[in-house]
């Protein structure tokens, strides 16, 4: 007889808040658009598929977004749908075709005859105006983009929506206006049912951390243990007092709208640790799910895998996992990620039913090695994205769903099982601790440990502190009731906006690897939520939230404060610090960056006689070879006074080309450098032509040992007491743009 396998399949929803304030209407669609493509439709294949259970994760802040829209609130984009006719302005058009074609090419635009032209007609030459495109070409192109999004589903429920998808072309304001209807009515639907189903026993639905938050960094920022921390703010008890009631707020929620507490909480990303386990334990949550990665550090030990993907051994995978200490009760599944990634990157381009007959075979194989363990409940937890991967489907992976749950149901030794029903009868296997991480290598660097992330964590760190100051003196200055009660609304306000400000995705996008086009939006939405805060506290907000965080890094985090005149002797020794007074700029390397840095700081400041540069290094990162052309520095200067003027005369790797190098020069410090050398610096002046010429440097002093020192006289680069001259600073190899420093604006000092 074959043993009988649990199979438990998690759909993960999130979105984060895409509202600059709780009053205006969302800056990006993609809560309306999912809403209409996956959220519903996902739940409805349960009425196909009677024998199949499910579980859904939902986080809190996007079933909040749900009923903002329930309640009126619209996005730009859906403004757009229903503006009446003459009446699209300039800035319409550009956002139209700046956006309205952001979909999947080839499951999504294609399948659209005259959406395809459109797009055509979009990116046929780059020059493209906004008078090439009539009246009725932009709204059929609003109207294709939101068709695509609308799941093919519900043409049964909306029989008039099959016609309006089959026009495609030439549409009316009332058509525009029904499918409007339709979308909205779509999202109204949601709530109810799900609590339907739930009530039922045909899905559990859990949720996560109210806005999203990275939980074990909220508690400790020392468990990101990433390689560049200097950059980072201590360990914040407020913080950490933020991520318990972001999970008990979320909890509170659920309960409130679908009349039943969670018993399962989503970390977000999978991000774990002992900590945060011991706070789900402290709010009664039953079980929470992360990735298989966690288990094997936890074990200390891998999962060994064949050819094909398949586990050679997925006994200790496919339990679950309560802890040894009496006091813990939280029980801790860990998804195959195995399974996850199939759905999520690997079976986009594949017939559906051929992908889904491969994922049964699949799963049969997992149930077939476990025919020899000793222990009856195995369970494979299947936890995974439930939105962006559909459209990289063809027709949002309605074939590939519909086909995998009949071969499981018509399998009669598979058992798809609610979480909270399984660990309720199974016995678990026991654990002293679990190991900290994400589902993306094991680790939190993708939220943290690179400059631009670092930094956001300080304005975030900074926020925090400022809120509970000015709260504590909003409540002093409050004498009467109505002022407290007042004071306390404002104080719950700042606090919402905070909260906000601690979800993940903002960290996920600033900085490297991750990149959207929207970046900028992201960047202005979490600056706009931290202003939020001392907007409710009637307080003014710092300038530096003004200014988008990507533009700061590589600018002087210390202007110079004095004059300096420091020994050039290359020598670290903490106790003889004559840089103290320097300029300073940070220059952190970062485990997600995929060139190393071989720099990672620099100081710079003069006297009445010199400028004085002083590099620190990453000796790791330098190349060892007796080539000196792998690590260059180039040190360009300007002054106005001075006619003769040349561009940068080093090659960019890309395309991108920073503001600073639009300049052009006067003079161009050289010099290189590898392990245990440096090459004396050399100086070139501007010629004629845009040309650059050999000048003789008279009075020049370096020296490299722990550091890389030098002192270049004013009187060589030919500035005058008063002048000022402007510089930046640029890092290469073999000749080649690595690094600039700073990139939007020149540093400058004064003789």
């Amino acid at each position: 007889m074959v043993k009988k396998l649990n199979i438990a399949f998690i759909w993960h929803f999130h979105q984060p808040v895409y509202q600059e304030n709780f009053e205006n209407d969302f800056v990006m669609p993609w809560v309306r658009l999912h809403a209409g493509k996956d959220y519903l439709d996902m739940l409805l294949r349960c009425d196909d598929h009677k024998k199949i259970k499910l579980n859904f994760n939902i986080s809190a802040t996007l079933l909040n977004s749900i009923q903002r829209y329930n309640s009126g609130i619209n996005d730009l984009h859906s403004k757009l749908l229903i503006t009446k006719n003459n009446k699209l302005t300039e800035m319409d058009k550009n956002f139209i075709l700046q956006y309205f074609f952001d979909v999947n090419y080839s499951t999504m635009i294609l399948k659209r005859e005259y959406y395809a032209e459109l797009y055509n007609k979009r990116y046929s030459k780059e020059d493209i105006s906004i008078n090439d495109f009539t009246e009725q070409e932009y709204f059929d192109i609003i109207v294709n983009y939101t068709l695509c999004w609308i799941d093919t589903k519900f043409y049964s429920m909306y029989p008039d929506l099959k016609d309006l998808s089959e026009k495609q072309k030439n549409y009316t304001y009332e058509d525009r206006v029904r499918i409007y209807e339709i979308q909205f009515d779509i999202m109204k639907k949601i709530i109810p049912y799900y609590k339907k189903f739930q009530d039922e026993g045909r899905i559990e639905i859990s949720t996560s951390p109210f806005y999203h938050p990275i939980i074990p960094l909220l508690l400790d920022i020392n468990e990101s243990k990433c390689v560049y921390n200097e950059n980072l703010p201590d360990k914040s008890s407020l913080l950490a007092e933020d991520a318990k009631e972001q999970t008990k707020r979320a909890l509170d929620y659920f309960e409130e709208v679908f009349g039943r507490r969670p018993k399962g909480i989503w970390l977000p990303e999978h991000c774990i640790s002992m900590a945060s386990v011991d706070m789900l334990n402290e709010l009664d949550v039953q079980w929470t799910v992360t990735d298989e990665g966690i288990l094997a550090n936890t074990l200390g030990r891998e999962f060994a895998r064949d050819f094909e993907g398949n586990l050679e051994a997925p006994f200790d995978l496919c339990v679950h996992y309560g802890f040894n200490s009496r006091n813990n009760k939280v029980n801790v599944v860990f998804a195959d990620s195995f399974f996850a990634n199939l759905v999520g990157f690997g079976y986009g381009n594949y017939d559906g039913k051929v992908a889904a007959n491969d994922f049964y075979e699949k799963i049969k194989t997992v149930q077939s090695k476990l025919q020899f363990s000793p222990k009856q409940d195995h369970l494979l937890t299947i936890a995974m994205d439930g939105e962006n991967c559909w459209e990289s489907y063809q027709n949002d992976g309605n074939e590939f769903l519909d086909t995998l749950y009949g071969l499981i149901e018509n399998d009669e030794t598979l058992e798809t099982v609610l979480l909270g029903d399984f660990i309720k009868t199974a016995h678990p296997e026991k654990l002293d601790s679990v190991a900290s991480g994400s589902w993306i290598n094991r680790n939190f660097d993708l939220w943290i440990g690179e400059p631009t992330k670092n930094l956001a964590w300080i304005y975030l760190d900074k926020t925090r502190n400022d809120l509970f100051k000015y709260s504590k003196e909003l409540m002093e200055e409050a004498k009467t009731d109505f002022q407290k009660m007042e004071a306390q609304k404002r104080i719950e306000k700042a606090k919402e906006e905070i909260f906000v400000a601690e979800g993940s995705d903002w960290f996920w996008w600033y900085g490297e690897p991750n990149e959207s086009s929207n970046d900028h939006i992201f960047d202005f939405l979490f600056r706009a939520h931290l202003k939020n805060v001392y907007q409710a506290l009637n307080r003014p907000s710092p300038k530096h939230l003004d200014v988008p965080l990507a533009s700061i890094i590589g600018k002087p985090i210390r202007q110079p404060r004095r004059h300096i005149t420091p020994i050039i002797d290359g020598v670290f020794d903490p106790n003889v610090n004559s840089w103290v007074d320097a300029g300073y700029i940070f220059l952190p390397d970062s485990p997600t960056f995929s060139a190393k840095k071989t720099i990672k700081g620099i100081y710079y400041g003069n006297d009445d006689d010199n400028i004085y540069l002083k590099f620190e290094l990453n000796k790791n990162n330098l190349a060892n070879s007796i080539y000196f052309v792998k690590n260059q520095v180039f040190i360009y200067f300007k002054k106005e006074t001075e006619g003769l003027m040349s561009p940068v005369r080093i090659a960019s790797r890309t395309e991108n080309l920073y503001p600073v190098l639009e300049n052009q020069f006067n003079y161009e410090l050289k010099f290189s450098f590898n392990e245990h050398e440096i090459i004396p610096p050399q100086l070139l002046k501007s010629s004629y032509g845009g040309m650059w010429q050999v000048q003789l440097i008279r009075k020049v002093s370096y020296a490299y040992k722990d550091t890389i020192e030098i002192a270049l006289s004013f009187d060589d680069l030919n500035v005058q007491a008063g002048e000022r001259i402007e510089f930046c600073i640029i890092t290469g190899a073999n000749g080649n743009i690595n690094e600039v420093y700073p990139q939007d604006v020149l540093l400058n000092l004064v003789r």
